[in-house]
């Protein structure tokens, strides 16, 4: 079924749709990375897109986390399982992927942090071990084309990765493209729009012609403009 295929970025990038969300499978000279994992239970949905790509889950080195929330990591204990791949995300999230600190809820009221808080332990991805504990600008272990840029705001741990040689930028949900419109993260789920908004900023020192975001189409070809054609009217 169409809806089922993976969306095609470029030569070594592609997505799976996954419950929640969209997987990013970067596969440079057979080094098979995958960022994020969607909600739980989106383990075949990953086996099935992988296999559309040619590929394997025992193919898989590396899993990337953009951040924490339940859409990103919940199938993390189960992937990692089924690929032995090795786990990297923000030194700042080390300890709620692996299970020494409660998963907060992403929810930004007070509120509705309360309400959900049992919905979230449910939705939550169970400890997995960190081998890698990223920093900003750097690159992801074993590659010396996907580098790590900080871009807290959304969590206070959330990156996006740029695949220099092929000028694509991976944002998680640090970004939105709704209705072919792009726009800052969801303020339901941000811990903090201002920081988000500066890291966004710092985006523009990149070199880079897609957007790939974690729930909605990519922007292809000019995608730099687009944003800082948005970004120049957002107040400091």
């Amino acid at each position: 079924m169409a809806f089922m295929l993976p969306v095609h970025i470029s030569n070594s990038v592609d997505q799976i749709k996954v419950i929640g969300a969209r997987v990013t499978v970067v596969n440079l000279r057979n080094n098979v990375i995958l960022v994020d994992t969607g909600f739980k239970g989106s383990l075949g949905l990953i086996k099935s897109g992988l296999t559309r790509l040619g590929l394997s889950l025992e193919q898989v080195s590396t899993i990337v986390l953009t951040h924490y929330h339940p859409d990103h990591f919940g199938s993390l204990e189960k992937v990692v399982a089924a690929t032995s791949a090795s786990v990297a995300v923000h030194e700042s999230e080390v300890g709620i992927i692996e299970g020494s600190e409660k998963t907060p809820s992403p929810f930004a009221n007070p509120l509705l942090r309360s309400v959900t808080a049992p919905f979230i332990r449910f939705t939550a991805g169970g400890p997995v071990r960190v081998k890698h504990q990223l920093r900003d600008d750097s690159y992801i272990p074993g590659s010396e084309d996907v580098r790590i840029i900080h871009t807290p705001g959304h969590t206070a741990g959330s990156i996006s990765l740029l695949i220099e040689s092929e000028k694509v930028l991976i944002v998680g949900d640090a970004l939105q493209n709704r209705f072919n419109r792009i726009s800052g993260p969801s303020k339901l789920v941000t811990r903090n729009y201002a920081t988000a908004l500066r890291s966004l900023r710092k985006l523009l020192d990149f070199d880079f012609e897609v957007i790939c975001f974690s729930h909605f189409r990519p922007i292809y070809g000019d995608a730099h403009s687009v944003l800082k054609a948005w970004l120049d009217t957002q107040e400091t």
